[in-house]
């Protein structure tokens, strides 16, 4: 319980990937990342229920490692490319309702492929959502100046042209506003949100921003720039002891 709201934190891992295969296997700094999820989600204390959301025995099998129960296989329609992140929720969420006999107030979705997450931005989405009664809750990191749709291009009769018009007249990047990405390190939504609106972003979610850096890992060259950051991490905490 976390400010008498139940908590279940659910942990997505479907084994199709095309861009990286077996990318929830693969280890960064000694752990997997479905092993970094866990881990991280043994930091605290207060969840009720822990659980991975997978197709693949062996990724159930490595959650189980690190704390993940998995009272339920996902199903083979809601593992491919094409299974959406509501649809996969909803279902887990059933799912794990129905093998531990009670219902949640809060759902986390805690994707794998941001494994520079840390315990304390998980305890902060949920206590913004439940605190600020919003329906979800998302973290998200500030977009480089660089990708600002005011400044990045697109093709206009095979032509560079500015993809908003009024890019041309941007002479410095303090004009832009500020614009994010989604980091994957959490998603925090009430059960009525997610069963009931079917939406992780409404309007009434609000934003988490995570300032430092994380990544949320969907390409190979990722893995090594995520690895590299988990290493550098990891020499600053001994740094400390």
């Amino acid at each position: 319980m976390y400010l008498n709201k139940s908590v279940i934190a659910i942990v997505p891992a479907r084994s199709g990937s095309k861009g990286i295969p077996g990318k929830n296997m693969r280890k960064l700094s000694g752990l997997t990342l479905i092993g970094h999820a866990g881990t991280c989600l043994s930091r605290l204390p207060w969840l009720d229920a822990k659980v991975i959301s997978s197709d693949c025995p062996a990724y159930i099998e490595e959650g189980g490692r690190y704390g993940l129960d998995a009272p339920f296989v996902r199903p083979a329609e809601l593992s491919g490319d094409t299974a959406g992140a509501v649809e996969t929720a909803v279902h887990a969420l059933a799912e794990a309702e129905r093998a531990y006999g009670r219902t949640y107030d809060v759902v986390l979705l805690i994707e794998p492929t941001s494994p520079l997450r840390e315990a304390e931005d998980v305890e902060r989405a949920t206590e913004l959502l439940i605190r600020s009664q919003a329906d979800s809750v998302v973290t998200v990191s500030a977009l480089p100046s660089k990708f600002h749709p005011r400044k990045i291009f697109g093709l206009d009769g095979g032509k560079l042209a500015f993809y908003e018009r009024d890019g041309a007249e941007i002479a410095y990047r303090q004009a832009l506003d500020d614009k994010y990405w989604r980091n994957g390190v959490c998603y925090a939504l009430t059960r009525d949100c997610l069963l009931n609106k079917r939406k992780i972003v409404t309007d009434r979610t609000l934003p988490l921003p995570i300032d430092r850096e994380v990544v949320n890992i969907d390409e190979p060259v990722e893995l090594e720039w995520a690895d590299f950051l988990l290493r550098k991490r990891g020499k600053k905490e001994a740094r400390r002891r």
